[in-house]
């Protein structure tokens, strides 16, 4: 059965995964609002403007049906409403001087202006009704749905329409009866203030989809730029206090493991290691010695010479293993005077070379800088047996350095 390695996270990355969610949710967020403003606002100016069409062209029919409506001279290319002699009334008239003038109805006057504007800017206009005088007027599918809308009590209508030449915005909104409209449309039986028909606006809207396009590529630009900058200040600012959290952690580690005095390992970290390497030793089947080492007088010198001298020769042992030990050797304080190194896959001999070499340099390279004071140490050597568990272990070297105490200190004795 295979065992499925969990990898851990790291709280950091995790964090800063999270911050980068609620960031791109907010700038998503705040960008596709103003995105979804500025188009409203297009919108509501392009309705603003069918709509001001729509009032000028209401307006200038009302000034039209209020004269009963308006002549022109029927020169070349000017057409007479035919639809008008269908309710009665003549349409054409010749002055005294022989000339034919041709009477232009509110409907005709709203067709042409229709035609004068959309040369000039493409909108146009169209007056519509369910009942109709002029079939040039039927709705279309737009106009319909808008008629159908009125009749629900909606005051205007709107839709974009796309066309093969382009978008449009359609606008519309209702014609109410008026006493002037029952010249032509008594038939219909309408009364006064009922929705006749209506006029829409088709304003050319692919230009103002393409400032929407542009618009959106803009706000995706900068959404996307601060986005970048958001995430890459927060990503240095969270690296930033990743590396002070991992330095001031690795700070507190070596705190925790390490004695403050001498720089070595403590003892609580050295017996942690000790079962580590006893346990793969015996995995490996592989060689691991201990060496039990302790000051010899040391207590004289504390009391003569006082603490502070006691420390610097304490730190100049430490010193004097650190340069000696191989880099996967364990050197650490066990207590007071005492030191222990855990040496891995070292024989016998080798081990007692170790120790022998340990002793004779601590004796001529460990000074306490008090002339006439000598410093040596005693060492106990044990290696590993088969029947032994890191307690029998230490114990034998313990029990190696009291031997080497009572033998007479400065040597090494193995058990």
């Amino acid at each position: 059965m295979k065992l499925r390695h969990k990898h851990k996270i790291n709280p950091l990355a995790l964090f800063y995964l999270k911050v980068s969610l609620v960031i791109s949710l907010v700038i998503v967020a705040v960008y596709a609002g103003i995105y979804l403003r500025n188009n409203r606002l297009l919108l509501e100016s392009v309705k603003q403007q069918a709509a001001s069409y729509f009032d000028l062209v209401v307006r200038v029919r009302r000034w039209n049906a209020n004269y009963g409506g308006v002549y022109a001279e029927k020169k070349p290319g000017v057409e007479s409403n035919p639809y008008l002699r269908e309710v009665g009334i003549e349409p054409d008239k010749r002055t005294v001087d022989g000339s034919v003038i041709t009477l232009k109805n509110p409907a005709l006057m709203t067709k042409e202006i229709s035609n004068v504007v959309s040369e000039l800017n493409g909108i146009r206009f169209h007056i519509t009704s369910l009942m109709l005088l002029n079939h040039e007027n039927a709705p279309d599918e737009f106009e319909l749905r808008a008629l159908g809308s009125f009749t629900r009590g909606e005051r205007e209508y709107w839709e974009i329409e796309r066309t093969d030449s382009g978008s449009v915005f359609r606008y519309m909104a209702p014609l109410p009866f008026e006493h002037s409209c029952q010249k032509c449309h008594f038939k219909f039986n309408y009364k006064i203030g009922d929705i006749r028909g209506g006029i829409s606006v088709s304003i050319p809207f692919s230009k103002i989809e393409q400032e929407m396009a542009l618009n959106l590529l803009s706000i995706i630009g900068l959404s996307l730029l601060t986005l970048a900058l958001l995430l890459g200040s927060t990503y240095v600012m969270l690296n930033n206090l990743g590396n002070k959290i991992e330095t001031a952690q690795s700070a507190l580690l070596e705190a925790s493991i390490r004695d403050e005095l001498t720089g070595l390992y403590n003892r609580r970290f050295l017996m942690s290691r000790l079962h580590e390497e006893f346990e793969r030793a015996r995995r490996q089947g592989s060689s691991l010695g201990l060496l039990m080492m302790d000051l010899d007088n040391f207590k004289d010198v504390n009391d003569e010479y006082g603490h502070q001298v006691g420390d610097q020769v304490l730190r100049s042992v430490a010193q004097t293993l650190a340069g000696i030990l191989r880099e996967y050797d364990i050197a650490g304080r066990y207590g007071g005077e005492e030191f222990v190194v855990v040496s891995v896959e070292t024989g016998i001999d080798d081990l007692v070379r170790l120790a022998e070499r340990i002793r004779a340099r601590i004796e001529s390279a460990v000074h306490c800088k008090v002339p006439g004071v000598r410093i040596t140490i005693s060492i106990g050597v044990a290696s590993l047996a088969d029947d032994d568990t890191p307690e029998t272990l230490l114990k034998r070297a313990d029990d190696a350095l009291y031997r080497a105490k009572n033998e007479g200190r400065n040597r090494t004795v193995l058990l």
